[in-house]
């Protein structure tokens, strides 16, 4: 017979076996930020959408950063997909857009998760990523900090077929200490459509990927630009034959569309020289971004390029003058001839001077195509046919590129997917409307952050540089442009056609623009693809804090060292690298070599050379040499 002590015992161990369960059930179900039976602690005011905001179009409380976020679904317009069943989704579209979520209180040291499902129905059909960057505000109601999740993957819908469900996109972030409120975006790494539905923000969630600082601080400070220079400037051109564009122009976009292609074309040749001119006058190194027929030097064996394709989304509804191009081929009005017989067609001959004045020669696509309407055949055929024809010419590998009509709106994920496996490291003339649009402007029309940044998605990999149209009536606006870039450290492309500067109003303001620049003495100008190499470089230096040594009898007693390994990863040199010295600053040795006080002592900042894959130690005394 069992005893009265036992059954107790074994009853309290059972009730004890069970809330350990039950707690376990519970803590696995917190840190996969998922609710646990019965509670819902899910933080997030509207989280079903179901209160309209003031702003049209958005839930209460929900913000965005362009047009492009809005409630759609079944519900709501029969439009779209939701997953919850009510009717309703958020959809966003636009690679430099963001769904925020309305802000929530949140204590300093806590860990929050935020979860989302997502799934996206490319007109591409192209999967695509989103990620979370979770922002701290102040008491004040100030940013503090920002960290964001890895990207990650978002399902891809199409009739034939669906997929199984929708992705869970998630990440966690423990509160800063200054932290009041957290706001949580939803950023894309493209321009394909994605659908948002039943977010959550809640504690825990420590089985989600951990989001990082996106700005970590550096332990040292490192100058924006080489040899000290406070911001960087390029000048381009758009560089098209008859056959490279000038055939092909949409009249939304181009306002010499309705001129005869050929005077446009001998007029691109002419600009060439005309702007070579004015570089040479100036010492500087200017990129000419070409397209394909650029580098013939005729056509006389017929060769079809690209396989000779029709492009059916040239067409009036798109923006083109009439639906001509719709079913016929793109090259098909080559006339098979040479440089000497048809100059407006083919500029080979142009090639060799450019390069022996120091210019180089990146990519305006090979078949000057719209960028958002192509699809990942057309685009991997285009940039491939780029490279090979350029190479006969001398010209390598396409580095950089300038989009046709500025056309990144509706660039697929798998689209930049193969832009980046052909070698393009850098990209301009990209979209300046709201979605689309990584460099706003302001009321002047100027970019409020004359910066290159990382292309969304490509962090490491691919950066977008800010661009600036230069005409005579935008002069003044151009030296406005080069102050503010100057202001920030930033940097900015100053750019226009070839055929442009063949007028004496424009070749005047490229002289004024240049000289102006060049006579600053503070502003590094050179080619667009060494701008953006050095900032990739840049971006990507690894500084790592080493333990301090003791003081030495060689640097006198308690003068303990600050020690530093600089590692530049990226295949480009840092040539000129200024790092900005402490006042306090008595030693310094590079690689255990100390360096002449008169190489840094002057302006305080230390001047080194990083080759691409190179690393060095830095080591700083903060006391005065007793030995010297």
């Amino acid at each position: 017979m069992i005893s009265r002590q036992f059954a107790l015992g074994a009853i309290l161990v059972s009730l004890i076996v069970g809330a350990a369960g039950i707690f376990f059930f519970v803590s696995q179900r917190l840190d996969r930020c998922a609710a646990p039976p019965f509670v819902d602690p899910n933080l997030l005011p509207n989280a079903n959408f179901a209160l309209i905001g003031e702003v049209s179009g958005l839930p209460d409380g929900w913000s965005r950063g362009a047009g492009g976020v809005e409630l759609r679904g079944p519900a709501i317009d029969g439009q779209g997909f939701d997953l919850d069943g009510d009717g309703r989704g958020l959809q966003l579209i636009g690679i430099a857009n963001y769904a925020q979520t309305p802000p929530v209180g949140v204590q300093p040291g806590m860990t929050y998760c935020f979860t989302v499902a997502a799934l996206t129905d490319s007109l591409l059909r192209s999967p695509t990523r989103v990620r979370l960057v979770f922002e701290w505000y102040d008491e004040r109601g100030e940013v503090r900090e920002r960290m964001a999740t890895l990207w990650q993957p978002v399902a891809l819908w199409t009739p034939e077929r669906p997929p199984a469900g929708w992705s869970v996109i998630g990440g966690y972030a423990r509160a800063p200490a200054t932290a009041r409120v957290l706001r949580v975006r939803i950023e894309p790494s493209s321009d394909d459509r994605i659908y948002l539905d039943m977010p959550r923000l809640q504690r825990g969630g420590h089985l989600l990927p951990a989001a990082q600082a996106l700005e970590p601080s550096l332990p040292l400070v490192i100058a924006p630009w080489p040899e000290g220079y406070r911001a960087a400037v390029a000048f381009t051109f758009d560089w098209e034959t008859a056959m490279g564009g000038l055939v092909h122009s949409r009249s939304v976009d181009d306002p010499r569309a309705d001129e005869d292609p050929l005077l446009r074309g001998m007029r691109m040749r002419t600009g060439v020289e005309t702007s070579m001119a004015i570089f040479a006058r100036y010492n500087v190194r200017a990129t000419y971004y070409a397209t394909g027929y650029n580098f013939l030097m005729g056509n006389r064996e017929r060769r079809r390029f690209m396989g000779d394709p029709v492009f059916t989304w040239a067409s009036a509804a798109n923006g083109w003058r009439s639906d001509r191009w719709v079913n016929r081929p793109w090259f098909s009005d080559d006339p098979y001839g040479t440089v000497a017989t048809d100059p407006a067609w083919y500029f080979g001959d142009q090639i060799e001077p450019l390069l022996a004045a120091g210019h180089e020669i990146q990519s305006h696509t090979f078949s000057h195509l719209y960028g958002g309407y192509a699809d990942v055949a057309t685009w991997r055929a285009d940039v491939e046919t780029w490279n090979a024809v350029a190479a006969e010419r001398g010209v390598g590998n396409a580095r950089s590129l300038a989009f046709p009509w500025s056309s990144s709106a509706g660039m697929s994920d798998a689209n930049w997917d193969v832009i980046e496996q052909v070698g393009i490291r850098s990209v301009t003339r990209l979209s300046d409307y709201g979605p689309y649009n990584l460099f706003p402007t302001d009321e002047r029309g100027l970019i409020r952050d004359p910066q290159c940044r990382w292309l969304p998605g490509r962090e490491g990999r691919i950066i977008a540089c800010p661009d600036f149209y230069l005409t005579p009536a935008r002069a003044e606006l151009a030296i406005a442009q080069i102050e503010r870039a100057v202001a920030v450290g930033g940097m900015i492309d100053i750019w226009a056609h070839t055929e442009e500067v063949t007028s004496a109003a424009q070749q005047a303001v490229w002289e004024d623009v240049v000289s102006y620049t060049v006579r600053r003495g503070d502003v590094w100008v050179a080619p667009l693809s060494e701008i953006a190499g050095w900032q990739i470089a840049l971006k990507t230096l690894d500084i790592t804090q080493l333990t301090q040594p003791v003081g030495t009898p060689e640097r006198g007693s308690g003068s303990a060292a600050q020690r530093y390994r600089l590692h530049n990863p990226s295949p480009y040199p840092l040539v000129g690298l200024m790092i900005d010295l402490p006042a306090s600053t008595a030693d310094v040795a590079v690689n255990n070599d100390i360096m002449p006080r008169e190489q840094w002592q002057a302006g305080n900042r230390l001047r080194i050379d990083l080759a691409a894959g190179q690393t060095v130690e830095v080591t700083l005394w903060p006391t005065r040499s007793s030995s010297r």
